[in-house]
């Protein structure tokens, strides 16, 4: 008898295993610019979420976000002025998006960590970054201008105010904390701040790519 109740348990518990195993896992990319992070993913995961349809590039494999200042941002040359007047001054916010082929260990430069999500979790943080697209009385998203990677990438209006108790970092956080992660965003002042707390969390990204 013990040995039919030993036999069951295993069974069952080989089929959870397998059914977790079965399930689909989304890849999602943290980039650590220097200054503040980027959040990117495969293109092809977002074709059946809340993502913009607006907001695509059709002929590339990843698209990456990021949250910022609406004049600090765009400027490819900010100041100190600048800076200080983005920090401590509440101002609109802009979100820039950009699409890519390269794996993103092998596009950027600074430091790139990687998850793997849950369906749902992974529907939860698309839902959170497409919810900062603002948009204008008929519903659709506004582009702002070109964006910092060349042809393929764009700026658009975003919902939020910038200021140094809610950058760029705090919103990453925000958005990884609604996916479920034991994020505190409270503790992301600095893109340091941030990645202390996703290294425990995270991995470090591979050349082979998920993204196909």
């Amino acid at each position: 008898m013990h040995l039919f109740t030993f036999l069951g348990g295993f069974l069952l518990g080989l089929l959870i295993d397998l059914s977790v195993q079965a399930q689909p896992r989304y890849r999602v990319y943290l980039v650590h610019h220097g200054w503040h992070a980027g959040i990117a993913f495969c293109q092809k995961d977002l074709w059946d979420t809340l993502w913009p349809r607006e907001v695509f590039c059709p002929e590339r494999r990843f698209l990456e976000v990021g949250w910022g200042e609406a004049g600090y941002y765009p400027d490819p040359n900010p100041g100190v002025g600048d800076a200080l007047r983005a920090a401590l001054w509440p101002s609109r916010a802009v979100l820039h998006v950009a699409g890519f082929d390269d794996a993103p260990v092998q596009l950027f430069r600074e430091s790139v960590r990687q998850l793997d999500l849950d369906a749902e979790a992974f529907r939860r943080l698309v839902a959170y970054v497409a919810n900062y697209f603002a948009r204008d009385q008929t519903g659709q998203v506004q582009r702002l201008q070109p964006g910092l990677y060349g042809r393929e990438s764009f700026f658009y209006a975003a919902r939020g105010r910038y200021h140094l108790f809610n950058n760029c970092n705090h919103w990453v956080a925000r958005a990884l904390r609604a996916a479920g992660l034991p994020v505190a965003p409270a503790r992301a002042l600095t893109v340091g701040d941030l990645w202390q707390q996703l290294e425990p969390l995270t991995e470090a990204p591979t050349e082979e790519t998920y993204c196909k």
